[in-house]
This record gives structure tokens, C-alpha cells and sequence, in this order.
């Protein structure tokens, strides 16, 4: 991705975070008639106030979108291709600015969103602020990557059993759904002396540049289906009574632990409270994943660093990344670069610059790969990185294969499904049986397990969820089996269905299951034997008595015929279909269904049929809601009449 290109996409992400840091009445700004829109696939979705988030992400995929970047009761920014406008959970879909009397009527959030869009379409390219002096990460950060302390609590075998995420694993792969905490600590002078204000252009500045590190991320990997859900809680800073610029690493406790208290987290570590947060942002927007960015004021510190000179650091697999605004002589303008490199450990990607001193051997991450493109040792690769810091790979969009298969991009058989959610799909526990009364309809029962991709690091979990399960008898059509719990949204569900009416034989049963990464299975679950209780007791006849359909000719083929019950009942219904059309009703000749014998006309309206071999079925139904399992068929052929004009016509006049 080029510089411009990068800087347009960055540019596209900012208004929602940005828009938190603004008073309702300064938010709005319109743009001149003539503006251009970002790109042809970016848009601006004010949403309608219902709160229904999932519906608006369904809305947008329908309409063959993503949803990027989501502030959950205002807005979203997705890639929505060019024409497309999703309705549901949505009031207004905009691709240039927002006009003035529109915004008006939008509620105080919506208000902020359209202003903060409308500046984004006249926001000039940051690239030339970007230019710094030498500055080298690999000379400048000291031991940026940590490991956080687990607590004991969720060692025990009870957590461990199942297959989702626990609340100490955040972010075990870069895939999915991902909600983000960002802090904004505030000293109140009560213990150490206030140096540092936030101001709200420093806070819009640095709540835009996360966005752009995150919408960077977002932009390098398709299949992994990013999308990155802001916390509310974002719009003001947080007090504390330690000043952090003015402490060191090891004094993070006191003011984080402080802040987090505030926001309502507490825990007997701060380790904890921050996990607190983090499971409540995953919760509240069904998220994946959480995490929490703490930025620490640095606008009146001389070198934008802590006392012990740390200016950046996140633990490996979260909980949590803590800059300083300024980032050391990066500067402010370039905390999106840090931020990308610093989220890259979240999810744990390893350091490859050299006085990092990982060796090309170490393996991290959920997928346990090593780093061999480190610049600590002889590694087998050596190419630009985000890893390696600096700002040139942020960028260009560097990121080398090793530190993607770190953070889970790996697509090991190449069937397009990153490893991590490459799951296995287990149809397990089928059993069935018959009514008792009619031996030939048969309910079906099992269990559904989408067992986790295996890592030969970390405990085996999975994000994936079944999407559904279908059944169908032989060759017939595929039909939905419903859900125990009443809906399939986890990666485990009970299924159960029930089968039509089958014929007297041997017929096999067969499950389709899809789960939401794309992962499939389909298996024989079993073969039945049926016997049908309507056999020579529910029959129907039927005889063609119209023309033979042709093109260009009758449009039109007239079948007579009966329906007759044995038992002491009547018939009820008869229904009909051709090919594999939908089942239709048919009208009986004296008007009513309520004999034990019935005779029908059907005349069949072929408008629209190809030309070829067609099959129409006829079934009927007895007052004692038994069905007649073996239709009957008739064969008839739509047939090319070709009319033939010959040139020249001659006219003979009288």
C-alpha cells in the first residue's frame, strides 16, 4: 500500500473515536459542495437509534459489505461496495459530506459522527508529518514486550474443559471480532505534582491515530474478517492521583489500578481489573476479543518517555499496551505506527529487531510459530516488518510471514480459512426413531462439535460458531434441522428434526453442517427401513388428457385425476409440483375435499418452462393427517414449434 493510499484509508477511520472527544455543539463542520468521497467502497453509516448492532452488521453483509470500524448507537465506517444501502438498523448511508439541515436532525452522537466525516473528506495527507529524523525503534525502545502474570483461578481443569476463550485469554489470534478499550489517565495532583492536561485536540489526535494503527491491521488480511468495536467509555480521561509520565514502568500499578477502579473494574491485581474490563467490552459487544490501549499524556515531558525510559510496551497475549503520547522523538503524529507495532504483541507477535534479543528459534502464539525473520541471529528471512519497528513498514504495509503466522495468518492446506478457525466439524451422538404410529416418519437427534484447530502452545479454543444444520433423505432437497436451544450460536449444539412421510424401503439420511468461519461437513448418519402404514391404502392416479406443450404452440397441459383412501377416512388435500418446484395445492371437482374418493382437473400454466423433459407429482393427504409417500409422476416434454418466415414476400394487388 503506498503512502497516499495508506494515509486516505487511516484518514477514512478516525471520525467516531475522534467524535467522542468533542462537546455536542463544536462537533459539526460541513464540507464544500464539489467534495470527493474517500474511496468508491467507504461509507459513513448513520445508524437509527434501535441499538441492534447485530442487525446492522448483518445489513451491511448482506449488501456484500464489512463493517470495519463500529461505535456502537451511532455509527459505523464499512467497506460497502459502491451503490449498496443497507436499511436495516441504519437511518442514512453517506459516501460525500453531510449536509448541514440533514445533521440537524440526527441525534447528539450521529451529529458528531457527520461533522467528523464531513472534516475527514478535507483532512490533508499526514504523510509529509511523518518524516522524523533518524529515529530507529531497534536503538530507542527498551524490552517493549511482556508476559502478564495468570492468575491461579483459571488454572483449574473446570475452566479449562471447554473450548471458548476464558477472560485471561484476549487475544489469542489477530481474527474476528475485536473490542478495544482505550484510557486516557488524568493526574489530579493529590499524590504526585500535575504536569500533564489533556486537551482535546490531543485526545482527538491520539483517539485517531489508534484508529488508523487498528484500520492499518484491518487492511493487510481479508480472510481474517476484522472488525474493531469501540468502548463508549473513551470520551473523557480518567482520573488518577499519580502523575504517570513522572514514574516509572514498575509504578504502572498504582495509577492503572486507580483508573480502573474508577471505571467500575476492581480485582485483587490490577492484571485482574484490567481483564475485568476487557470481559465486559467482549461481552457487551459480543466480541471475540478485547483489549486495553492506555495512553499516558507526554505533551510537557522533555523526552515523551517514563522515568526508567520505557515509552511503549504491551504484554504478549494482552491484557493491555501503555504509550506515551509523544512516543519518545516519534512524535504524536506518529503513535500509529507504535500503536500497530504494540498491538502486533497483543496478539503475540515477538520483537525482530536486534536488541530485542529474540532468537529466530522462539515460538509464540496460538499457532506456535518461530521467528525467523528476527535480526537477533541467522534467521531464514530477512525483510521489512512491522516487528521490527521504525515507521517505514507501517507505511508500506510490511509484515513478514513469520509474524503473521504469530497472530494466526497462516493458511496451512490454502482453502482460503486462516488456521486458527480452520476447525474440525464432528457430527456426533445421531439417534432416532419412529412415531409409533406411523413407521415411516422418523425424528432424529444429535450433537454438533466444532473442535478447535490444535496449538501446540496454548489451550485449544475456538471462535467459531455452527451456522447450521440441514438433512435430507436420498437425493431429495436439503431442509433445516432446528437447534435444541432454539438457535445455533455456539460451537457446540444439539440439532433435531423430523422426517417427512418416507416409502416402504431402505433410504439413507444424510447431515450438512456449515459453521461460521466457512468449515463443512456432510455425512450419512444412518439408513433406515420404512415401512409405509398409506401404502395401497392412500393412493392417487393421475392421466394426462391435454396437448403436449410446444413452443410457440399450447402453453398448457390438463391432467384428470383421483384420490382415494381405504381407511375409514376421507381425503383431505391433494398437492402437486413440477420438477422441484414448491408444493402447490389442487382444487377438487365438486369443490370440497370431504370423501373417501375424489377426483380432480389439473391444468398446468407452463409459462416459463425451458424446453426439455419435465416432471409433474401429485400426492394426497387423508383426514387423519397421514401422507401418501409415493407421489403420483407423469412425464411431459416442452417441445420447440418453430415458425419459419421465408424472404423475399411477394404481395400480389388486385
Amino acid at each position: 500500500m503506498t503512502v497516499t493510499t495508506r494515509a486516505t484509508v487511516a484518514a477514512c477511520v478516525i471520525l467516531a473515536l475522534v467524535g467522542l472527544a468533542f462537546p455536542t455543539g463544536v462537533a459539526y463542520a460541513e464540507v464544500v459542495p464539489g467534495d470527493t468521497p474517500l474511496r468508491s467502497d467507504r461509507a459513513l453509516l448513520i445508524l437509527d437509534g434501535s441499538g441492534d448492532m447485530e442487525a446492522v452488521n448483518e445489513a451491511v453483509e448482506d449488501a456484500g459489505g464489512r463493517v470495519i470500524h463500529a461505535f456502537p448507537a451511532s455509527a459505523v465506517i464499512a467497506d460497502l461496495p459502491s451503490g449498496a444501502a443497507p436499511t436495516t438498523g441504519v437511518a442514512a448511508v453517506f459516501r460525500h459530506s453531510v449536509p448541514t439541515r440533514e445533521a440537524s436532525e440526527f441525534d447528539a452522537g450521529a451529529r458528531r459522527a457527520a461533522g467528523l466525516w464531513n472534516r475527514l473528506l478535507t483532512a490533508e495527507s499526514a504523510s509529509a508529518e511523518r518524516r522524523i529524523s533518524a529515529l530507529d525503534l531497534e536503538a530507542e525502545l527498551v524490552d517493549d514486550a511482556f508476559v502478564a502474570p495468570v492468575p491461579d483461578r483459571v488454572q483449574g481443569s473446570a475452566e479449562a474443559s471447554a473450548f471458548t476463550p476464558d477472560p485471561t485469554q484476549t487475544s489469542e489470534f489477530m481474527i474476528g471480532r475485536i473490542a478495544v478499550g482505550i484510557v486516557l489517565p488524568e493526574s489530579d495532583g493529590s499524590v504526585d505534582e500535575s504536569t500533564e492536561t489533556w486537551t482535546a485536540g490531543e485526545r482527538s489526535q491520539v483517539l485517531s491515530e489508534i484508529t488508523a494503527a487498528l484500520d492499518w491491521w484491518a487492511g493487510l488480511e481479508p480472510r481474517a474478517n476484522l472488525t474493531f468495536v469501540y468502548d463508549d467509555g473513551t470520551a473523557e480521561p480518567v482520573g488518577t492521583s499519580y502523575e504517570p509520565i513522572e514514574r516509572a514502568y514498575s509504578d504502572q500499578g498504582l495509577w492503572i489500578s486507580e483508573v480502573m477502579a474508577k471505571k467500575g473494574f476492581n480485582g485483587s491485581t490490577y492484571f485482574d481489573q484490567v481483564r475485568g474490563y476487557n470481559q465486559a467490552l467482549r461481552e457487551t459487544h459480543n466480541a471475540d476479543w478485547a483489549f486495553t490501549i492506555f495512553i499516558v499524556d507526554s505533551s510537557n515531558d522533555g523526552d515523551n518517555r517514563f522515568a526508567d525510559r520505557h515509552f511503549a510496551y504491551a504484554y504478549l497475549g494482552g491484557p493491555f499496551t501503555v504509550l506515551t503520547s509523544g512516543c519518545n522523538g516519534y512524535g504524536i503524529n506518529n503513535l500509529d505506527a507504535v500503536v500497530a507495532h504494540e498491538v502486533g504483541h497483543i496478539f503475540m507477535a515477538l520483537d525482530q529487531y536486534s536488541s530485542a534479543r529474540q532468537p529466530c528459534t522462539r515460538r509464540s502464539g496460538y499457532l506456535g510459530a518461530e521467528n525467523q525473520n528476527s535480526q537477533y541471529g541467522e534467521c531464514a528471512l530477512n525483510e521489512p516488518s512491522v516487528m521490527r519497528g521504525q515507521v517505514s513498514p507501517f507505511e508500506h504495509g510490511d509484515l513478514d510471514p513469520y509474524a503473521r503466522a504469530q497472530i494466526g495468518w497462516r493458511d496451512s492446506d490454502g482453502d482460503g480459512i486462516l488456521d486458527p478457525v480452520d476447525t474440525t466439524i464432528a457430527i456426533n451422538g445421531v439417534d432416532y426413531a419412529s412415531d409409533g404410529v406411523r413407521t415411516n416418519v422418523f425424528t432424529f437427534t444429535g450433537e454438533i462439535l466444532d473442535e478447535p484447530y490444535a496449538s501446540p502452545l496454548r489451550r485449544n479454543v475456538t471462535i467459531n460458531t455452527i451456522e447450521g444444520v440441514e438433512w435430507r433423505v436420498g437425493d431429495s432437497h436439503w431442509m433445516a434441522a432446528d437447534a435444541v436451544d432454539g438457535g445455533f450460536d455456539s460451537y457446540t449444539e444439539g440439532f433435531a428434526f423430523t422426517t417427512l412421510p418416507l416409502p416402504t424401503g431402505e433410504v439413507d439420511v444424510e447431515i450438512r453442517v456449515v459453521d461460521s468461519a466457512g468449515n463443512e461437513a456432510q455425512e450419512v448418519v444412518a439408513t433406515v427401513s420404512a415401512v409405509d402404514p398409506m401404502e395401497g391404502v392412500l393412493e392417487t392416479t393421475l392421466t394426462r388428457v391435454g396437448p403436449q406443450a410446444m413452443d410457440g404452440g399450447p402453453r398448457e397441459v390438463t391432467y384428470r385425476g383421483s384420490a382415494r383412501s381405504a381407511e375409514d377416512t376421507i381425503v383431505a388435500n391433494v398437492y402437486f409440483r413440477i420438477d422441484d418446484g414448491p408444493w402447490e395445492g389442487v382444487t377438487a371437482d365438486d369443490g370440497a375435499y370431504d370423501d373417501a374418493e375424489e377426483s380432480f382437473t389439473l391444468p398446468l400454466d407452463l409459462d416459463g418452462l425451458s424446453s426439455g423433459e419435465h416432471q409433474v407429482e401429485v400426492y394426497a393427504v387423508d383426514g387423519q393427517g397421514f401422507v401418501e409417500t409415493s407421489p403420483a409422476r407423469d412425464t411431459f416434454e416442452v417441445t420447440s414449434n418453430t415458425t419459419q418466415l421465408f424472404l423475399p414476400l411477394v404481395a400480389t394487388l388486385p
